[in-house]
C-alpha cells in the first residue's frame, strides 16, 4: 500500500467495494501490506482529480466520496490516514491493521502467525499488498499463497487487492492460484479507475455473489466481473 495515494481513485473504488460488500453485516478485518518504500507521487493530478468532479463520481459511493473529499482538504495538517479511517465509523467496528511486511522468509513465517491471530474473530478480511498475489517471486510487496492458506477459515471471506501486470491470461492465473487452494467460490472483479486492480473474492456464499453483482451493475463500464 503506498501511503501516499490514500485517497485517491483508487482507493474509492476499494473504499466503496468494501463498504458495499459489509452490507451483510460483516465483521471486517482490513491489513494494509506496509513495505516502507512509499514511492513519490509524481502523477498525483490522475488520481486525485475525480474529487473535483462529484456529479461523475459521488453517486456510486456517497458516504465514502463525502469522507474522502473531507480528509483530502485536511492534508495540509498532521494527518494519520489509517488512524483517520478507523475512528470515521464508515466500516463500523472494522479492525484496520498495519505491520511492517518483513523481507526475509524466515521473518515472514512468524510474521504471518502473528497476522492469524490479529485477525480472529474477522469473518471478511481484505488484504492489501502493492503488487497483489506473489507470481514466480515473492517480495514484501505480495501476498504469499501460504498466507492465504493461513488466513483461510469456515465462514470466512477474504478479498485480495491486485494490481493488473499485463500477464497474459491474468485471471486465469489468478483463479488458478487460488483453486490450487482450495478456494470456493473464486470470483474476480476488475476495476479501471486511472489505473487497473483486481479485486479476488474467495470462499463467500450467496448473499455476497448477489452483493458482488449489484456492485458490478452499478459501477457499469467502469468495472469487469468474472466467475471463475
Amino acid at each position: 500500500m503506498q501511503l501516499q495515494y490514500i485517497g485517491g481513485i483508487g482507493d474509492f473504488g476499494k473504499l466503496a467495494l468494501l463498504r458495499h460488500l459489509m452490507k451483510d453485516r460483516r465483521r471486517l478485518a482490513v491489513f494494509f501490506y506496509l513495505t516502507g518504500e512509499n514511492e513519490q507521487a509524481t502523477d498525483r493530478e490522475r488520481h486525485f482529480d475525480y474529487l473535483k468532479h462529484p456529479d461523475d463520481f459521488r453517486h456510486f459511493a456517497p458516504e465514502v466520496f463525502d469522507w474522502l473529499a473531507e480528509f483530502d482538504g485536511r492534508r495540509g495538517g498532521a494527518v494519520d490516514p489509517l488512524t483517520e479511517l478507523q475512528a470515521s465509523k464508515l466500516f463500523g467496528n472494522a479492525a484496520f491493521l498495519r505491520k511492517m511486511v518483513p523481507k526475509r522468509a524466515s521473518f515472514r513465517r512468524l510474521w504471518v502467525n502473528e497476522l492469524v491471530a490479529l485477525v480472529r474473530g474477522a469473518n471478511l478480511v481484505f488484504l492489501d499488498p502493492d503488487y497483489g498475489i506473489e507470481g514466480k517471486r515473492l517480495t514484501n510487496k505480495h501476498v504469499a499463497l501460504a498466507e492465504i492458506a493461513a488466513l483461510r477459515s469456515p465462514h470466512r471471506a477474504l478479498i485480495i487487492s491486485h494490481r493488473q501486470s499485463g500477464r497474459k491470461s491474468e485471471v486465469k492465473f489468478l483463479a488458478d492460484r487460488m483453486r490450487s487452494l482450495g478456494c470456493d467460490p473464486v470470483e474476480i472483479i476488475r476495476l479501471s479507475l486511472v489505473t487497473s486492480r483486481f479485486y479476488i473474492i474467495v470462499d463467500h456464499d450467496s448473499a455476497m455473489t448477489e452483493l458482488i453483482s449489484t456492485f458490478a451493475r452499478k459501477w457499469g463500464n467502469r468495472i469487469k466481473s468474472y466467475r471463475v
